[in-house]
């Protein structure tokens, strides 16, 4: 912080001492203080590969078209760490920028935080366009209180889903065996990956099934659906619907038969004995091991960026698995997780230039800011063509999602992909193929009326939530490990039902169901 106060202050003096040397100092900008820049601080989060953001030509361009000067702290990693003794402090930026802000951050500390209604409707007519044509961004962005503390994006070219399974093609072709297309079959194809040396280089090296080991993204709960009557929901925290009724997983029949079947694959050898110590940047790597391709079966968000270039073409997409041959199964999905995301950008109490923010913010709407917002600035990730937008091939020995996550803010962005833009921005060939892959998903899909909306939920509700989760989601974790990796769910299913119980299920349930209500009813 004490850098980030004294680029602030040595700012104010610069401007302070060309005022007294006479005249318009160079560079300063007419804006509602007066004959003053405004100079903002923003704290941003991305990716560890995203180079300095001062250092991007979308947001130099930016400052220079808005008027506004940025001090810019850049969070790479740790911010969970971070956050919670900056925003209890109280001595936070101006404005928070990319995926730092939460819900559950603007419940417990909604005085940090400026509601933004009348500055939006007279500052920023690009979000209004936004919520006139996606109306649920504007259901996004209204907390419960009435007030808009954060803006939402829309991003380009995202599919329904978030994850995708694929498996080696190549494998199974060297092995003569058919794409399974149940649980029971996918065992069978594991344990020939585990025995048949299917990379041919005599050793005993294949992984015959790997996912990811926390409750995000590309973890085997996505086999739940595979029960035919619910799938995840994508928040992290393994919700999903049935019928129009919440679910939380953990507790469910579903669950208790899912979990004992992956600990029986994982009994047998069949799942990477790593699964529950490796990081994401291990778990990443093993599929991309240049040596011999070592995984069979495995999830991601795509088949390049999870098994890289190289590998790519010896996968196919493997679609939903079922319980049985009689089973109809679904597959995750959720297109406001998908195509929308919350908080983008937030403004704290404490900015001393809303109007000008807001104006710079409202930029980050347009047209050309956000075809530059993902992919990365002209000439770089984007080029213009005659009838719109191409974005660039990434140079070699990068995929296109690095070389975005590079120059840009990548999924944390601000922008605003409409329909007819998105139409003009024509994706790199990699993410057209990811897009033609995740529609052979969509037959599976649940309908829409089982796809759980992103709540928003009162401060008290949100304090009580807190608490509630924090003791069932350690007691999930702890089981899910134990569980797929030891064995014991059968004689201590009844005993844990009792402790999540005693923990708050029900009342986190009531929580979730009346908030649902009020969504339907604030949405009809």
């Amino acid at each position: 912080m004490c850098s980030i106060l004294m680029a602030l202050c040595l700012a104010g003096m610069t401007a302070a001492c060309g005022l007294a040397g006479g005249g318009e100092p160079e560079g300063e900008k007419e804006t509602d203080k007066g004959q003053e820049e405004a100079v903002i601080h923003v704290l941003v989060t991305t990716h560890a590969w995203t180079k300095d953001i001062e250092d991007i030509p979308s947001f130099q361009e930016l400052s220079e078209k808005t008027g506004v000067k940025v001090v810019w702290e850049q969070v790479r990693s740790g911010w969970e760490e971070k956050k919670n003794a900056i925003l209890s402090s109280g001595d936070v930026p101006d404005v928070f920028l990319g995926g730092a802000i939460t819900d559950a951050d603007i419940s417990a500390y909604p005085e940090l935080f400026l509601p933004l209604n009348d500055y939006v409707e007279e500052q920023a007519p690009n979000v209004m366009r936004m919520f006139e044509e996606k109306p649920d961004t504007r259901m996004l962005a209204v907390f419960t209180d009435g007030n808009i503390y954060g803006l939402p994006s829309v991003k380009f070219h995202r599919p329904d889903s978030t994850s995708m399974m694929m498996i080696n093609q190549d494998w199974l072709d060297a092995l003569g065996l058919e794409t399974p297309r149940t649980l029971e079959e996918f065992r069978d194809v594991l344990r020939a990956f585990r025995d048949g040396d299917p990379n041919g280089n005599g050793k005993a090296d294949e992984i015959p099934f790997d996912f990811s080991n926390n409750r995000g993204l590309f973890t085997a709960m996505n086999l739940i659906g595979a029960y035919g009557r619910c799938a995840e929901d994508f928040s992290g925290e393994w919700f999903g619907m049935a019928q129009g009724e919440i679910l939380f997983l953990p507790v469910t029949e579903e669950y208790y038969q899912l979990t004992g079947y992956l600990h029986s694959l994982f009994e047998e050898g069949l799942i990477n004995p790593e699964v529950f110590s490796q990081d994401y940047s291990q778990f990443q790597q093993k599929s991309k091991n240049p040596a011999a391709m070592t995984v069979g079966a495995t999830l991601g968000w795509s088949i390049e960026d999870r098994v890289g270039p190289d590998y790519a073409d010896s996968y196919q997409v493997l679609l939903p698995l079922r319980a049985s041959e009689e089973t109809e199964p679904f597959w995750p999905s959720h297109p406001a997780r998908c195509k929308y995301e919350t908080n983008r950008v937030v403004v704290t109490a404490n900015n001393p230039y809303p109007e000008e923010t807001m104006r710079w913010i409202n930029e980050m709407y347009g047209e050309e800011f956000s075809v530059q917002a993902i992919y990365g600035s002209f000439g770089i990730g984007v080029e213009k063509t005659e009838d719109g937008y191409e974005v660039l091939p990434a140079p070699g020995g990068k995929t296109a999602d690095e070389w975005k996550w590079i120059n840009s803010l990548g999924g944390n962005a601000v922008c605003f992909a409409s329909d007819e833009l998105d139409s003009r921005l024509k994706p790199p060939a990699s993410i057209a193929l990811s897009l033609e892959q995740y529609r052979q998903y969509e037959p599976y899909f649940q309908p829409e009326e089982d796809i759980l909306p992103r709540l928003k939920f009162t401060k008290e509700e949100a304090d009580r939530l807190a608490i509630i989760k924090t003791g069932i989601l350690k007691l999930v974790d702890e089981k899910w490990v134990k569980w797929i990796a030891y064995g014991g769910i059968e004689e201590e299913w009844e005993e844990y039902l009792q402790e999540i119980r005693s923990l708050g299920l029900e009342e986190m349930m009531e929580i979730y169901q009346n908030e649902l209500e009020r969504y339907r009813q604030e949405g009809a």
